[in-house]
């Protein structure tokens, strides 16, 4: 199996570029061509802005990339060419790239990997009588004009099977392709529009039973245009691979679902073990076929189940295990697969669908029957999310898991799959960019935002993978809260035109066993490719990180964690350091300006004035503020002449409680007429100081304490207990200590565990 790890190479030819302050990032707008062949070298011309100074090429899959050997190639800011080399293995498919230059990492742009060859749409294919002859098996790469509609003629044999698909939405185009196979006389003998679980794309397959020439329509479906690329050959028009998900490091036997796909051999692989790949490619052929039908499979940590019929009565159901999921096909329209399962009594289970978000077109319909027929549970999906439904199961017996699509549809390639796992709370990340260029010196942000399922705890982040001399933020996710942003901040030498690839993932804490999520970016995807469906879940998770030139300032936070409680405050100081002889003001607010701080936690925020380097900002809490940790974020803005400059920052906040009471009692006995000395510790908030009240509470009749105090600089004191000739005997366990101190109008009080005194 071939390494699909991400990779950059870079070009070895002299670039000669400036890394300037306030660069904006490079961006690719388009690739000419939109694929290439697996195991050759191609050449393509990337357009797009700010591209001078490219020097080096990302792609998504194994092969060798770099720039182009042209003179002055590198130098345009609109263009640049370059060359990829596939590995011969690399799975036909949807892949990405990225250029890097002198001042930063451009975002992934859709780049295919394609055993058809390419070909450019003609112009003037407008019209039937004008249609562009193709060749097959082949591809195009072409562009709708609003209102426009495109034709293409080819010759077909009788018999022959040919598959029809437009790749458009799946890349990220705006066209909503319509496709229609018409015979000469302009009768129409096929027709697609949003093939199901293709994310609105066309795609038919065809038998001809009549040898000789043929017309394909292309249009946007409301006449609107965008580019597209179209494949016409004898692949498996393939929705989905099943099964949809692989056990890590086991042996397994991959196929793929849709039409076509009849006699396809399967594709045995070994998953990959490596933690960090989430989803692998798959391609097939059919036999003697000469192109491919492509999708991906999930790689997972517990076993894969296969559907096995006949299971579709309640006679015949099929016994699974719940410490492994199910992967299934409705293989025809009303098709109704059952598993049988024994659970312990009081024991909870989450089952979730996957379908549309791997291509299938199933609406998972799942229900949990009792051995009576009697339903406990049922589930459709939500939205564009499949459904997912936790059950508890109330005595241990058997139990029925019915599946079917909710419309009773089905066929080759309405596959599924049903993820189970223990019922824990939960949570998944999604991050706010998949591109981060950081300025030497400086600093760049992500928000991240968590979808909680039942846990309500912080979630820790991190950043696995840092290039050497970036740090991140020690930022959480608080208690009650949703978001929380994450710094990364560069070192004053780190060098522009460098790349790594790295994951954002957060971790809870469920009792004492962690629990860690990577953070995806398909809502970043969807919201760059023109609100695609289901963004390639293969390059969904990796975070490209690289450097850009100086900021115009640096600044740090000092200490960059406070800790305070209710009714109390705390301080800490902002310090910029000025480049470029900059001496503007920095006007410094939060992040987000609404909704940007934990409930009952103010930041009185400061400016760091004209000329001056520091501000010290003052954080309280009031006495709702909940306890726990808290990142709050603030960005300071510095304007000079016609540049912008701005950093983020971030500073993690705790509210703890202001006072926390423990006595120590020896033995804990005190003879009649003794005396007995106590230690009494307080751990105080950071942001309460000054002397601390002493007080008993719960002692035995005749039992006294002495006063006493913690003095402010100290944490610790001996009270002497004293009992009386005619004290109480007897063990009383309930004794306590009560502290209390004040800070300004506020007063405050703690009190101990109990302890056990005895009287004898």
């Amino acid at each position: 199996m071939h390494d699909m790890r991400s990779r950059l190479v870079s070009c070895g030819c002299l670039l000669v570029s400036a890394a300037v302050a306030g660069a904006q990032e490079p961006v690719i707008n388009q690739l000419t061509p939109s694929a290439i062949l697996p195991g050759q070298g191609t050449a393509i011309a990337v357009s797009g802005g700010n591209l001078n100074g490219a020097k080096g090429v990302w792609t998504s899959f194994a092969g060798s990339a770099g720039l182009t050997e042209a003179p002055e190639n590198g130098t345009k800011a609109d263009q640049v060419s370059i060359t990829i080399t596939p590995g011969s293995d690399v799975p036909v498919g949807i892949h990405a790239v990225r250029i890097l230059t002198d001042h930063g990492v451009s975002p992934i742009r859709f780049l295919l990997v394609d055993d058809l060859p390419t070909v450019a749409q003609a112009g003037n294919n407008t019209a039937a009588e004008t249609a562009q002859a193709l060749t097959l098996p082949t591809a195009v790469d072409g562009n709708v004009g609003n209102l426009s509609v495109q034709y293409f003629k080819f010759t077909a044999t009788e018999g022959q099977r040919l598959s029809f698909e437009v790749l458009a939405r799946r890349i990220g185009s705006p066209l909503d392709p319509m496709i229609r196979l018409l015979n000469l006389q302009g009768r129409e003998l096929a027709f697609s529009d949003d093939a199901p679980g293709l994310s609105g794309d066309a795609q038919l397959s065809h038998t001809f039973t009549v040898a000789g020439d043929y017309l394909l329509e292309l249009r946007d479906i409301k006449y609107q245009g965008g580019p597209y690329r179209l494949r016409i050959g004898d692949f498996p028009a393939a929705t989905t691979a099943y099964p949809m998900a692989i056990q890590r490091g086991k042996p397994a036997q991959l196929t793929l679902t849709g039409s076509g796909v009849e006699g396809l051999a399967p594709l045995a692989i070994t998953a990959p073990t490596d933690a960090a790949v989430a989803f692998w490619p798959v391609s097939l052929k059919a036999p003697n076929g000469q192109a491919s039908g492509f999708s991906y499979v999930e790689v997972v940590d517990r076993p894969q189940a296969l559907d096995a019929e006949p299971n579709n009565t309640a006679e015949q159901p099929q016994r699974v295990e719940l410490t492994h999921d199910i992967n299934g096909r409705l293989e025809q329209p009303g098709d109704v697969d059952r598993f049988v399962f024994k659970a312990a009594k009081d024991s909870s289970f989450v089952f979730t669908g996957v379908t549309r978000t791997q291509g299938s077109p199933t609406d998972l319909n799942m229900k949990v029957l009792k051995a009576d027929g009697s339903q406990i549970a049922i589930v459709d999906d939500t939205g564009t999310d499949e459904g997912t439904v936790t059950v508890k199961f109330p005595e241990e017996a058997d139990y029925t898991l019915v599946v079917n699509d909710l419309a009773n549809r089905g066929g080759p390639d309405y596959a599924y799959r049903v993820a189970i796992a223990p019922s824990a709370p939960a949570f998944s990340l999604t991050a706010s960019t998949d591109t981060l260029n950081i300025p030497a010196g400086g600093s760049v942000m992500v928000t991240v935002t968590t979808k909680r399922a039942g846990y309500g705890g912080p979630i820790e982040l991190t950043v696995n993978g840092l290039p050497e001399g970036v740090t991140a933020s020690r930022s959480v996710i608080g208690p009650g809260r949703n978001d929380a942003v994450i710094t990364l901040t560069a070192g004053p030498n780190y060098a522009a035109g460098s790349l790594q690839t790295a994951t954002l993932a957060g971790t809870g804490m469920m009792g004492a066993s962690p629990v860690t999520s990577t953070a995806e970016f398909t809502g970043v995807l969807k919201q760059r490719f023109a609100n695609m469906r289901f963004p390639p879940q293969t390059i969904a998770s990796t975070l490209a990180i690289s450097a850009t030139g100086a900021s115009g300032y640096s600044w740090k936070a000092e200490p960059a964690e406070v800790t305070l409680g209710k009714q109390l405050s705390s301080k800490f100081q902002i310090t910029a350091t000025r480049r470029m002889g900059n001496d503007e003001a920095i006007t410094v607010a939060l992040q987000p300006a609404q909704n940007g701080l934990p409930a009952g936690i103010t930041v009185a925020v400061k400016n760091i004035d004209k000329g001056a380097n520091t501000a010290e900002i003052v954080v309280t809490a009031d006495d709702k503020a909940a306890v726990g940790d808290y990142t709050i974020a603030m960005v300071g803005t510095l304007k000079q002449d016609k540049t912008t400059h701005t950093q983020p920052i971030a500073v993690r906040v705790i509210i703890a409680d202001p006072l926390k009471s423990q006595v120590e009692l020896g033995e804990g006995k005190l003879a009649v007429g003794g005396e007995l000395l106590a230690k009494v510790k307080v751990e105080r908030n950071p942001a309460l100081s000054g002397p601390v009240e002493v007080a008993f509470v719960n002692l035995p009749a005749g039992v006294t304490a002495e006063a006493a105090t913690i003095p402010a600089d100290q944490t610790e004191t001996m009270v002497k207990l004293t009992a009386s000739a005619d004290a109480a005997k007897g063990a009383v366990n309930n004794v306590q200590v009560k502290l209390t101190a004040a800070a300004g109008n506020a007063k405050f009080e703690a009190v101990s565990p109990n302890a056990t005194l005895t009287v004898e």
